[in-house]
């Protein structure tokens, strides 16, 4: 199977065509020959009846290069992500860039008190509204976290304040299976249907595989039961090259290929056609304080290699920012 290389010449491009073929093939050998650790039962029985080589007892999946690109072949190269309302629409993957809030923050400024404090419900809300009257802003992701609210129930939450304070596209976290599919029924409550909702998907879940190569339980269960609801899921990868992952940036991105790919994968064989975004974080760690900084140049330098990849696998891509 042969991709496209696309013929954009705008932009900020690292890699030449070559360095893209190199990128996906180092991919393909890491999948098939080292693999990608898996955590579910479910999971790896689904990745198991479609050929894949799963080790039981230490949890790794070897997959077939043949299934892979199967999965990248059948993966919606343009979808649109609908608003509450059709004013609210836009169309990944026709060429534009889109606007989304960055997530998930855990303290900010407070502008009373003049003091950094943990986030909360009301936060949230604030945010979402803020972002809901900017229209530049496309789509809104969970942009602090609820912390005020218990530890089991915050993607609930977090839902319910995204849901009543904004009619944007939301992309939403959830942290296992069971979540995943609370938060799909209340899609389906403000949508009337699942049917309706199907047909105007006003949220992607996310997902975040944790690197070095490894998808956890429940990250499996939200791929699971938001493919099964034939919803559009994100799949983002957060590496820290020299931490998490490769000092390189190369060695880097061949990893965060590798996990985003084996998410899809997993989509695919559940619903053929299900909408991905093909997503990214990733970035260096500082050395001196150990935090992902998100404004590091490298960073941008990732995102620059995700657009090119994802226009090379025809799947829309999305990177994160400051």
């Amino acid at each position: 199977m042969s991709f496209q290389f696309s013929k954009e010449t705008r932009g900020y491009r690292l890699l030449t065509d070559q360095g893209i073929v190199t990128i996906h093939n180092a991919t393909m050998d890491l999948m098939g020959q080292y693999g990608v650790r898996i955590f579910g039962t479910e999971a790896k029985k689904i990745y198991e009846e479609a050929g894949c080589d799963v080790d039981w007892e230490s949890n790794m999946v070897k997959f077939r290069r043949e299934l892979v690109e199967w999965a990248i072949e059948v993966t919606p190269g343009t979808f649109t992500m609908c608003g509450r309302h059709p004013k609210d629409d836009f169309v990944l993957g026709d060429g534009t860039v889109s606007f989304t809030s960055f997530g998930t923050g855990l303290q900010m400024f407070d502008l009373e008190t003049g003091e950094v404090r943990d986030t909360d419900t009301e936060d949230l809300e604030n945010f979402a509204r803020f972002c809901d009257a900017i229209p530049e802003i496309n789509a809104f992701t969970t942009a602090v976290a609820a912390q005020d609210a218990p530890g089991p129930l915050k993607d609930f939450y977090e839902a319910e304040a995204i849901f009543k304070n904004t009619t944007k596209h939301a992309i939403l976290d959830a942290e296992n299976g069971h979540n995943a599919k609370a938060i799909i029924d209340m899609g389906i409550a403000i949508a009337g249907s699942l049917q309706k909702l199907q047909e105007r998907p006003f949220f992607t879940l996310c997902m975040c595989p944790n690197s070095p190569l490894e998808i956890h339980d429940g990250a499996s269960q939200v791929i699971i039961e938001t493919a099964k609801a034939s919803l559009p899921i994100s799949i983002l990868s957060m590496g820290l090259a020299g931490g998490t992952t490769p000092a390189t940036l190369t060695g880097t991105f061949v990893v965060t290929n590798a996990e985003i790919l084996a998410g899809i994968v997993l989509t695919q064989l559940i619903h053929e056609g299900n909408p991905v975004i093909y997503g990214s974080s990733t970035t260096v760690m500082d050395m001196r304080k150990a935090t992902s900084p998100v404004g590091a140049p490298e960073h941008g330098m990732f995102g620059a290699m995700v657009a090119q990849m994802g226009k090379y696998y025809d799947i829309v891509t999305k990177v994160g920012g400051t």
